[in-house]
């Protein structure tokens, strides 16, 4: 049967962070966690493809950094994610014509504020998404990502493929046109302890 795991990066990142703790979330823990509760490894039924989604300023040289390196390593001593960097945009912010049209500038330092911005994650996590299914046909998808973006392809692999579709994140993090399509939701605040690396 086989299974997929896909990761936003930066939401994983911001979930984890956003219960407060001082660890790290362990990907190694989190892909045992979800074979040994939601598959059926001694009939060959476990984790195929595995992928991890994330910018950066530089992603040819942050694709080599150590934490990319250790997402990467296979299991069993590693998470064995494969890594998919996409570039950070900064934009710089103006005021809308109506209100002058000018930069929007710190009140203190007169530095102009910008805005940074993910280029292609989503559409990355998509594509390979679909690719991957399209490839190996697994019947179980483990997504932690919680943009409501993805509800097109999840309703898609529930509905039309068979797929059962599992979430990984908090309650109020995953968007309400993903939840439907849930067969179960792991709950980070729920399985932290577990999941956490000192």
């Amino acid at each position: 049967m086989g299974a997929a795991l896909f990761i936003d990066g930066e939401y994983l990142f911001k979930v984890w962070h956003g219960l407060n703790r001082v660890d790290k979330l362990d990907y190694l823990k989190l892909r045992r966690m979800l074979e040994d509760t939601y598959c059926d490894c001694s009939n060959g039924d476990r984790i195929e493809d595995a992928y991890y989604f994330n910018a950066d300023q530089d992603p040819p040289t942050a694709k080599s950094n150590a934490y990319h390196s250790a997402l990467s390593f296979p299991p069993p001593r590693g998470p064995g994610l494969r890594v998919k960097l996409y570039w950070l945009h900064k934009k710089l912010l103006f005021w809308p014509q109506a209100m002058g049209g000018g930069p929007v500038l710190h009140p203190t330092s007169g530095i102009q504020f910008e805005m940074t911005q993910q280029k292609a994650v989503d559409v990355g996590l998509a594509f390979h998404l679909m690719r991957s299914f399209g490839h190996r046909k697994w019947k179980k998808l483990f997504l932690a990502a919680g943009d409501g973006d993805f509800h097109e392809a999840a309703q898609h692999l529930v509905e039309n493929e068979n797929v059962d579709l599992f979430l990984i994140g908090t309650i109020t993090s995953i968007s309400d046109e993903l939840k439907p399509y849930a067969r179960d939701i792991i709950q980070l605040d729920i399985q932290a302890n577990k999941l956490a690396r000192p």
